[in-house]
């Protein structure tokens, strides 16, 4: 009887054992698995959030880094980015900045204008510039939302019998730094 005992002890040791082998082995590879599609998948958000060059038939923008190019978003809007950051104390649920352009038809660049100027919204500066023989109109507003501070930065042009609103929002406070990418993303915008 002890016999018996003895070889049964031994037989579950050994099953024991097979069974241990059988699943950390496949669990091994699993989390190896897991580990590299979790890198890779962080590999690639990093890369959507680098700086990129947005070229189309009609336009071309500078998307700088830190922005995300959304793709498939809001029917609108031909582009549309936002930046990966949010705002401080105070504004946290607001992004530091978002980009949208916007093209109409049968409209002018002057009544879209008007309608940015006769918004109720501050108007800080309201400037005219000529690149390649095209004529952009770029006005900054200042507004407040839900007690954050913001600023509007609008690039208006027309081409082709449609009008260009390319528009920027940015929490008002924010570093030199941040502010830079800003201004070089509204500068690189320009229609074919």
């Amino acid at each position: 009887f002890c016999w018996l005992l003895r070889r049964l002890r031994g037989v579950l040791k050994q099953g024991l054992k097979a069974l241990f082998m059988e699943l950390l082995f496949p669990g091994f590879i699993l989390v190896a698995l897991m580990a590299y599609a979790s890198t890779r998948i962080k590999k690639s958000a990093a890369r959507a959030y680098e700086a990129e060059m947005v070229e189309t038939d009609e336009f071309v923008i500078q998307k700088p880094d830190g922005f995300l190019n959304v793709i498939g978003g809001d029917p609108a809007f031909v582009f549309e980015a936002y930046s990966k950051d949010f705002g401080g104390a105070g504004s946290e649920d607001f992004r530091k900045a978002t980009a949208t352009l916007r093209v109409y038809d049968n409209v002018s660049e002057n009544e879209i204008a008007e309608r940015i100027i006769g918004s109720g919204d501050t108007v800080v500066s309201d400037l005219t510039e000529i690149i390649s023989e095209t004529r952009y109109r770029v006005i900054e507003t200042g507004r407040s939302e839900k007690g954050v501070e913001v600023r509007d930065f609008y690039k208006i042009a027309g081409c082709n019998s449609k009008v260009y609103e390319f528009r920027i929002s940015a929490l008002t406070e924010t570093t030199a730094e941040f502010m830079h990418s800003i201004e070089s993303m509204l500068d690189s915008f320009e229609l074919k």
